[in-house]
């Protein structure tokens, strides 16, 4: 099957990480994270739960349920069942907003200790219209136990967009978005599921996170249902071709896929997910309202604290308008 086993081979198959890129990236709430915050009303989180299983769900209800009490401290709503000390990653929406915010951390009274926070790129929203109109789902089957039932089933058959949520091998915790045309997540057997390496932010969390630690749980979710579907479980890397075949879309082939073996399956009405509304256009964000994405990257790069000559001068050359036109170029040139 080709499986991707050490970080020199899933370079050579997916890319090495790239400076620029990687300093996107701060260690702290700044003035755009901070207004980001302020509008959003739901997010999905990755945690750690109290017997030391993976866990995902979506959190939040009313614009701004996520309060920055400092620059390295962020008051939320946490799951009962949320390991204090313990890595989290909280995945950011905004609804009618391409990009999405990426904060991680650590579990803390009430919270979490901020460690690391970017802005995303827009492609896995993009890719599966997450904001376009959503008609309301006729559906309220549930499913909770072992495997893929033919409720979750006929749900990932549905849905366009997923969040991952891994840890490595110290702890330290993501929350990346996966998005595509509905079916995001395909199973290919009573207890597989495989997904798309799609082009996006070009750092490759999730994939280095599980050469070191393969547990992951995963949301999926359709616009207009006000359910969620967590999957738990293993995952592997693989960069077999006639799987990535399979997964071609717009005759673009994926360099790999992730196959996640299913422990556990959690199909069930998400109260933060309805209170959000995110489905309800009328309740969508005017991006003219928030910061503009390339300011941000620009701004995240001179904050960054990299040391070194290369970083220097990535900092120094930094410039809003130069990132705009290269962001919206990859937009057009490389969704897929």
């Amino acid at each position: 099957m080709e499986l991707i086993c050490d970080v020199a081979e899933l370079e050579h198959v997916v890319g090495s990480r790239m400076l620029p890129v990687m300093m996107k990236s701060i260690d702290r709430l700044d003035q755009h994270a901070v207004a980001l915050l302020g509008r959003s009303p739901a997010a999905v989180l990755g945690y750690v739960d109290a017997g030391g299983a993976p866990r995902a769900r979506v959190v939040g209800g009313a614009p701004g349920f996520a309060v920055p009490e400092t620059s390295s401290r962020l008051r939320l709503p946490l799951p009962r069942d949320a390991a204090a000390g313990t890595g989290a990653a909280l995945l950011v929406l905004l609804p009618g907003w391409r990009e999405t915010l990426r904060v991680n951390g650590t579990v803390g009274d009430g919270g979490l200790t901020v460690e690391e926070v970017f802005l995303h790129c827009g492609k896995a929203v993009i890719r599966s219209d997450l904001w376009g109109e959503a008609a309301a789902v006729d559906n309220e089957s549930t499913e909770d136990g072992p495997g893929i039932g033919p409720a979750a089933t006929e749900f990932l058959a549905a849905a366009p967009f997923v969040v991952v949520t891994s840890r490595d091998g110290a702890g330290h915790a993501d929350a990346s978005p996966k998005g595509d045309p509905p079916g995001v997540v395909r199973p290919i057997g009573p207890s597989t599921v495989m997904l798309a390496d799609r082009p996006g932010n070009r750092r490759t969390d999730t994939f280095h996170n599980i050469l070191e630690r393969p547990e992951v749980a995963i949301v999926a979710m359709v616009p207009g249902d006000d359910r969620t579907l967590e999957l738990t479980g293993t995952a592997t890397v693989s960069a077999d071709r006639e799987l990535r075949e399979s997964m071609s879309e717009r005759n673009r082939v994926p360099k790999a896929v992730l196959l996640v073996e299913v422990a556990h399956t959690r199909l069930t009405p998400s109260a933060a997910l309805s209170e959000a509304a995110l489905w309800d256009t009328g309740r969508h964000i005017d991006p003219g309202e928030l910061p503009r994405p390339a300011t941000i990257w620009t701004d995240h790069v001179k904050l960054n604290e990299t040391t070194g000559v290369a970083a220097g001068i990535i900092r120094k050359a930094a410039n809003e308008r130069m990132i705009r036109t290269g962001v919206n170029l990859d937009y057009q040139q490389n969704l897929y």
